[in-house]
């Protein structure tokens, strides 16, 4: 059978309203595959309860906010009867759950009831837990229960990245139910600017300032960087970064930064609308990524897109898509940026190379359709 389809996505939170842009990523899929079909999204967290109708699809708010304990069992339940009593109206062709904990269970319980298929894509940290930060789902038994039964019910398991494909093959997850599908990103609205004035080379973050981004190595990277032999970075000014983001991390931050001898070295600019980000990275020249963990890291895309060399963490895409091999050594990190910032000729290749893998790869048509095929695939098998 082929679509159009109607589509049931199972999210912890969605926009209200096509400007609200609660998770960019997962708005910028919904909306492009409502073009084409029916899109029905179930949030289970966030905005508040109510029907929200934009871009061409619907919007089912549960509203459970932050309420956990049992409370979580009763939203669960409500989920599915929703989900239920929309399909009795316009009978759903499949159900698909980002993440893979509250989202994935409730997508495989109404799946049963329904006799769909479902999909369940990782997007988040559902399947590690790091102690020293706090970091993941995987922390409790109720968690890494819930994780385990939808990916065992769900038809068939996707993530944004290899690295995340390895992690779900270590949870058990079959080769055969396994699929690789990134989210995309918009190459129309993130797209390269001439390059910057090198008289201020200048390196990017976006991300929260949260542990698991672990900037204390982006500081550290880029204090090596500045205190590095001047041999080496006779043609290259001071380097500048912008560290995009907001979080509990802040104050701390911008302390060791000032012990660093960075102060002036760093733009903070705090957390930036979504809107605002494309005209943000091409003020840099390099986007460095520094985490701990990525299920597949969208602002890595973002800046590709804006034709951005990226280096860092092998995590996520990173592995992938980097311009020098992912390191978590802040040398090798500090080394490698001042590889590329002192050879303005490759730079300029590394430009092109980037925007080129965002479009061929990582375009939202690109990717939506490789979600859009998985469904006409799973519908036709039955």
């Amino acid at each position: 059978m082929k679509g159009p389809y109607h589509i049931a996505l199972i999210v912890p939170g969605f926009s209200r309203d096509v400007d609200h842009w609660a998770i960019p990523a997962l708005q910028n899929l919904a909306c492009y595959l409502a073009q084409e079909h029916e899109v029905t999204v179930f949030s289970l967290r966030y905005p508040e309860a109510g029907l929200y109708r934009f871009g061409g699809l619907t919007h089912i708010a549960l509203g459970g906010g932050q309420r956990g304990g049992v409370y979580s069992f009763y939203l669960w339940q409500k989920a599915v009867r929703v989900m239920i009593q929309v399909h009795r109206q316009r009978p759903f062709h499949i159900l698909h759950a980002f993440w893979a904990d509250e989202p994935g269970l409730t997508a495989v319980l109404a799946a049963q009831l329904l006799k769909r298929p479902v999909v369940a894509s990782i997007g988040g940290g559902e399947l590690v837990y790091f102690r020293d930060l706090g970091y993941g789902t995987q922390a409790t038994r109720l968690r890494r229960n819930i994780i385990r039964l939808a990916l065992q019910r769900a038809t068939a398991v996707t993530a944004g990245s290899r690295y995340q494909l390895a992690q779900c093959q270590a949870h058990g997850v079959a080769d055969e139910r396994l699929h690789l599908a990134p989210l995309g990103v918009d190459i129309n609205l993130f797209c390269p600017q001439p390059t910057p004035d090198w008289q201020q080379p200048t390196l990017i973050q976006a991300a929260s300032l949260v542990p698991v981004k672990d900037q204390v190595l982006l500081l550290e990277a880029l204090r090596r960087v500045q205190t590095a032999n001047p041999k080496r970075l006779r043609a290259v000014p001071p380097i500048h970064l912008i560290l995009a983001g907001d979080g509990p991390l802040k104050n701390e931050l911008q302390q060791l930064a000032g012990q660093y001898g960075l102060a002036e070295a760093i733009t903070w600019p705090g957390k930036v609308a979504y809107p605002a980000m494309p005209a943000l990275y091409p003020q840099a020249h390099l986007y460095v990524q520094t985490s701990r963990h990525e299920s597949q890291g969208v602002a890595v895309l973002e800046a590709l897109a804006c034709g951005l060399p990226v280096v860092g963490t092998a995590v996520g895409l990173l592995p992938e898509v980097a311009a020098r091999p992912p390191t978590h050594d802040a040398a090798t990190l500090a080394a490698q940026i001042i590889d590329i910032l002192t050879d303005k000729k490759e730079y300029e290749s590394l430009r092109e190379v980037a925007r080129a893998t965002a479009v061929a790869r990582y375009s939202l048509p690109h990717t939506a359709h490789t979600f859009a095929q998985l469904y006409q695939d799973l519908i036709a098998s039955g």
